[in-house]
């Protein structure tokens, strides 16, 4: 380890399960070494936090093998300081984002130095318009966004294409809004609270319906009846299910980031909810009233070619407020910011 480097750094690490005051701590740490060929280290000057970070701090979701302690987190954006004989394309310097294959650790993303490896998960040049934050921002939710679109929503590949957004104004939505613009003659509807109507609007939505209005909703579901190719659900549960999904056409597609429980993981999900959970999503599948999809696998290359572009162009853009950027050493700031499901657009840790 070269000089430049120091042996340790400050980490925020989940040293147990339980609430983010319990669980997470400001700690020294060793600092990553590059041992491998294909290892990059990059010195992290952001981090975007998505739910399955605190899900997964909570312990309300199963994990096998999940041990602590461990440093969370997937998304980065920061500057290469090392790297090894075979990493191609990279430079010592370079301004760079991505996201590891996994974000829940346990060498994650919330610390001031983060080990990868070329190859795995995905890894990108950061453009000079883009901030650290912004880039940092993309990762997990934006590449949810496109799976639940393009690879799971089966579009026609050819004329019109209308697509409802459920969750328009969260981080998974915001970014879906976005990308579904970016598909030719799509019309794109979004749903979120009175409050973020103008935001979703600003992002591209032909049109926004306020859930908390119960004459806004019954219009939607009167005059739209099998109108959408497909609906991309952000938050879950039964009602938007039941309440929406008669909104699709005969081959419309109904697809979820979250899956048939509201908010899943917000609460401890035991062997009894994760078997109906399971049974839920197979009676849907085979027997639903239209096509039922869960978000499982990311596919992260899709982020360094098909994704990357669109946020450098300025077709994609991170939602970001300042009231949600949070400092390092403020980590339980940031996760129960997510976990109040009152989120804007990205929550994001700066290092």
């Amino acid at each position: 380890m070269t000089s430049t480097i120091p042996e340790t750094m400050n980490a925020l690490q989940a040293v147990k399960l339980g609430s983010a005051e319990e669980a997470l701590q400001y700690n020294q740490v060793k600092t990553p070494e590059v041992k491998q060929p294909t290892d990059i280290l990059i010195q992290v000057k952001a981090v975007g936090v998505n739910p399955v970070e605190a899900k997964a701090r909570q312990g309300n979701i199963p994990i096998p093998f999940f041990s602590t302690p461990r440093i969370l987190g997937g998304d980065f954006a920061g500057n290469i300081v090392a790297k090894g004989s075979k990493v191609t394309g990279f430079e010592i310097g370079d301004a760079v984002y991505g996201s590891l294959s996994l974000p829940i650790g346990p060498n994650g993303t919330y610390a001031e130095y983060v080990l990868v490896s070329q190859g795995s998960g995905a890894l990108i040049k950061k453009p000079s318009n883009l901030s650290y934050e912004e880039a940092a921002g993309a990762g997990v939710a934006l590449v949810t966004a496109y799976q639940a679109i393009t690879v799971l929503g089966n579009l026609p590949k050819e004329g019109p294409k209308k697509i409802l957004v459920i969750g328009a104004s969260g981080g998974v939505g915001t970014y879906a809004i976005q990308y579904a613009k970016t598909i030719p003659e799509t019309e794109v509807i979004g749903i979120c609270s009175a409050k973020n109507v103008e935001l979703v609007r600003s992002l591209g939505a032909d049109r926004v319906v306020d859930y908390t209005s119960k004459g806004a909703m019954d219009i939607l579901v009167k005059n739209e009846t099998e109108t959408f190719d497909l609906i991309v659900d952000c938050i879950g549960g039964e009602d938007y299910y039941n309440q929406l999904v008669g909104l699709l056409k005969k081959k419309g597609v109904y697809s979820t980031a979250v899956g048939p429980i509201i908010h899943n993981g917000s609460e401890k999900v035991g062997l009894f909810t994760a078997a109906k959970l399971g049974t839920t999503v197979a009676l849907r599948k085979l027997f639903g009233y239209r096509s039922y999809q869960v978000v499982i696998f990311l596919p992260w290359k899709k982020l360094e070619s098909d994704l990357a572009p669109l946020l450098a162009n300025g077709n994609i853009k991170t939602v970001l407020r300042d009231d949600q950027i949070f400092d390092l050493k403020d980590g339980v700031l940031a996760h129960k910011k997510i976990e109040s499901h009152r989120s804007v657009g990205k929550v994001v840790i700066r290092v």
